[in-house]
């Protein structure tokens, strides 16, 4: 990786294009960047991947650690994980010819996420119904389709993390059954497979910032859909214009949009719409999200049984990787809605079965999130406490964010944790100017 280039898991920051501006440490909700020397962006806290800097840069200095369509190798067999927000990116396009699309970029398989999100859904309203009477977790739940919510709640409100439903996310579904069915397949004959998320979020860890021994076979890699959008495009429109497709083109993997349901959970409010729950609710955006995590933490909301949360507005459909405008999108899927229609595919009872299997039993318990998302500096003491009000006061702040910390607290914390000095404050150094 280039020296001018600095990164997370989830993030990239170019110092070249980045002219200092300061945006995006306002926007980021766990206080992770700061700027030195006007345009040296530096990650000194857990970035949870929300994407709010990319969206928020003018200079495009910051960018997904995602992969390009490029990567893809002849020699490997590629598999695509796709999501519905996929389809939303094509207006008037029928869902199989997205997937085509996808085929004949390269890729061997395209699992479609319908039927999991499906799964979902029915194991989330049985739990919801056992938890009325066994109390196994607080109420309101809180959904864990987000993965940034997730890691939010893990980072600034770790006492909600019990509220977290601990159902197996449609995508880890996804992945388990391609792990469990078809992946073996390749491998007994010897072939290397690569799992393709593609993504409206930089929300799949990129493998690279893992550990060698902590890197999972088959490769998994992600794909944001602005990366593959223009490529994609191109084979769709051609498929469209095709007078017929051949027979031998046309084979997919669950295949998609029998209904309309799958293609709601992209904006928000679709994932409990269908749902056959009492009191839910669907909030959207990181700061309403912030705003009602606190309500919760409070001890609000305890009457309500679900809260659909997305940190992006109008859910996934406004993704930062997203390629065309969330409105547009969204209009797409309430025509696909009004094509489809509603309705379940899958039999209830077979899904019942595999709950009484403990099949959608999430693997991970709140410890486990606290220590892979958690807020990773020392605790302060007493005293360090009291030396950041010392700071505090003496800099008499207004969050001008010149010091290139996101607000004053914050700079003034990493005084006290010896991450910065008192000269970086533009009020100090200044006075101290005047006085000479």
């Amino acid at each position: 990786m280039s020296k001018k280039l600095t990164s997370t898991c989830f993030v990239r920051f170019d110092r070249d294009l980045c002219a200092g501006h300061g945006s995006c440490l306002r926007v980021c909700p766990t206080k992770a960047i700061r700027i030195k020397k006007k345009k040296a962006a530096r990650i000194v806290e857990q970035c949870i991947g929300c994407g709010e800097c990319i969206r928020i840069c003018r200079e495009r200095a910051v960018s997904a650690a995602t992969e390009g369509p490029d990567i893809l190798d002849k020699d490997q067999v590629a598999i695509a994980l796709v999501s519905p927000v996929l389809y939303a990116q094509f207006p008037g396009v029928m869902p199989k010819d997205v997937l085509l699309g996808l085929h004949q970029m390269g890729f061997e398989h395209t699992i479609d996420m319908s039927y999991f999100l499906e799964m979902f859904q029915c194991a989330t309203e049985e739990f919801i119904r056992r938890n009325q009477t066994s109390n196994q977790a607080p109420w309101p739940l809180i959904s864990p389709i987000c993965p940034i919510v997730v890691r939010l709640i893990a980072f600034k409100f770790p006492s909600l993390l019990p509220n977290v439903l601990p159902v197996l996310r449609p995508v880890a579904l996804m992945a388990r059954e391609v792990k469990r069915r078809l992946i073996p397949e390749y491998m007994e004959k010897g072939q290397e497979v690569v799992l393709y998320y593609i993504n409206p979020c930089p929300t799949k860890k990129d493998p690279s910032c893992l550990p060698a021994r902590q890197q999972s076979a088959p490769t998994e890699v992600a794909l944001g859909i602005n990366d593959i959008y223009p490529q994609l495009i191109k084979h769709v429109e051609q498929i469209k214009a095709a007078d017929a497709i051949p027979f031998y083109q046309t084979r997919f993997e669950y295949e998609t949009c029998a209904t309309g349901n799958a293609s709601m959970w992209g904006m928000s409010g679709g994932e409990i719409a269908d749902m056959d729950i009492d009191r839910s609710l669907a909030v959207s955006g990181m700061e309403e999200t912030i705003h009602y995590l606190e309500k919760i933490e409070m001890g609000l909301f305890q009457d309500i049984e679900y809260i659909e949360f997305r940190t992006c507005r109008e859910g996934c459909l406004g993704g930062v990787l997203n390629a065309i405008d969330k409105y547009l999108a969204k209009s797409a899927v309430q025509r696909m809605i009004k094509r489809f229609g509603l309705g379940r595919r899958l039999h209830r009872e077979n899904i019942l079965r595999m709950y009484e299997k403990g099949d959608f039993q999430s693997e991970k318990d709140p410890s486990k999130l606290t220590s892979l998302f958690g807020a990773r500096k020392e605790a302060l003491s007493i005293d360090a406490m009291q030396e950041i009000e010392k700071v505090m006061q003496l800099i008499k702040g207004t969050d001008c964010t010149a010091c290139g910390a996101p607000d004053c607290r914050t700079f003034a914390e990493d005084v006290v944790r010896g991450q910065a000095t008192l000269k970086d404050c533009l009020f100090i150094g200044g006075q101290r100017k005047t006085n000479r």
